[in-house]
């Protein structure tokens, strides 16, 4: 009798045992063996970069984007920003290709980083300027005026009225730029649309107007300013600068695909991911802030003689290579990062062009033309707001 309870009072243990070992085995599988399967087939790198450390030279000393690292950990910049796309909840989409494991092997510590209160950093290389990086440094509401981020001020020195970057701020931007280089031709295509074509703008009303404001007051017065004037907080750092909206008149059809495809190569990033309804109302909103200018540049360009002595001034200066020949930029052109404008979208006062002439546009292919003046300049200005469609833009 004692022999068949001590028996009875024993199964159970086994019973745990045996339970204890399975449920073992089954982590094992789960959360060793499961993973390393699945991983095993994106730890090899291309073989153009197996052997590149991004982060050494080819002495082994640590380049900029390797200095920029140790300031990126150092300023705690992985406690709000993850560099991890995982293949779920439309990351993909949103941030880009899913990250293998092969791109962090070199990066020990890991700046995976533990929650997302900023984007996801992993996929930013040519997502953003060099210039829009510094500006956002310094302070993080002159691009992204909502912005929680502090500002990195001591990662600038001031030289006279205006802030430049440190070493310290070259090499944390040098590092940004790394983040997912090898994936950078595919996140372009995703972060940079190709050009669009509109139908045609919807009737404006003043919920477009109200709106409008709203989302330029949220998205655009870090870099044009609360005026449209191009004097926004970012204006120290950008090159070329944002566009004074007040010196041109853009259609909504224009501002829409300028809105939808942004300005590679400049600090305009594309706001595709705004509702369409959203684009068209802010679309509305700038459009409205030139709408003075139609008329007097329509003006303008209505002298037929200083048209035609302006379209001398433009052939003779070879205007036609990069702005085509009648105001459509030839595809070759549009290669160039930011591309050349179509005249044929958009008019600029005289004023401006005067400026655009005798000084270029810093931080794009546009040159300075200090010999073009006077009557010659007055009449290119008048040449160039001929070329734009009527037809097609009329007057809302």
């Amino acid at each position: 009798m004692s022999a068949t309870k001590e028996i009875a009072a024993e199964k159970p243990m086994f019973v745990l045992l045996v339970a204890g070992f399975g449920f073992f085995l089954l982590s094992f599988v789960g959360m060793g063996l499961g993973p390393w399967i699945s991983l095993s087939a994106t730890m090899d790198p291309p073989k153009e970069i197996a052997d590149a450390n991004p982060y050494r030279d080819e002495n082994g000393d640590k380049n900029a984007a390797g200095r920029g690292r140790d300031v990126y950990i150092n300023e705690g910049c992985w406690h709000c920003h993850s560099q991890f796309v995982r293949p779920v909840a439309n990351e993909e989409f949103r941030y880009g290709p899913v990250s293998q494991a092969w791109e962090s092997m070199y990066d020990v510590p890991n700046t995976f980083g533990t929650r997302r209160i900023g984007p996801d950093l992993a996929r930013e290389a040519g997502r953003r300027s060099d210039d829009w990086h510094y500006a956002h440094l310094w302070n993080p509401r002159s691009t992204v005026p909502r912005s929680i981020m502090p500002k990195y001020t001591w990662l600038f020195e001031q030289q006279g009225e205006t802030w430049v970057p440190t070493e310290k701020a070259k090499d944390l931007v040098a590092y940004l730029q790394g983040l997912g280089i090898a994936k950078k031709e595919e996140v372009r295509k995703l972060v940079w649309p190709t050009r669009v074509v509109t139908a045609g703008a919807p009737i404006a009303t003043e919920a477009h107007a109200k709106r409008g404001a709203e989302l330029f007051a949220k998205h655009c017065i870090g870099c044009h300013g609360e005026k449209g004037d191009g004097m926004g907080l970012a204006k120290d750092f950008l090159k070329p600068s944002a566009a004074d909206i007040t010196t041109r008149y853009l259609p909504r059809e224009e501002v829409f695909r300028v809105l939808f495809m942004g300005s590679e190569g400049s600090s305009m990033p594309s706001f595709s991911e705004l509702t369409e309804k959203d684009l068209w109302a802010l679309a509305q909103y700038v459009h409205d802030m030139g709408k003075e200018v139609r008329k007097p540049a329509l003006a303008l360009a209505a002298n037929t003689a200083a048209v035609e002595r302006g379209r001398e001034v433009y052939r003779k200066n070879n205007c036609a290579s990069c702005h085509g020949e009648n105001g459509m930029v030839p595809p070759a052109m549009e290669g160039l990062k930011p591309a050349p404008k179509h005249f044929r979208d958009r008019l600029y006062t005289a004023d401006y062009i005067k400026k655009v002439m005798a000084e270029g546009r810093p931080g794009t292919a546009m040159a300075p033309f200090p010999k073009i003046k006077g009557q010659e300049l007055d009449d290119l200005a008048a040449f160039l707001n001929s070329l734009f469609d009527r037809q097609q833009y009329k007057e809302e």
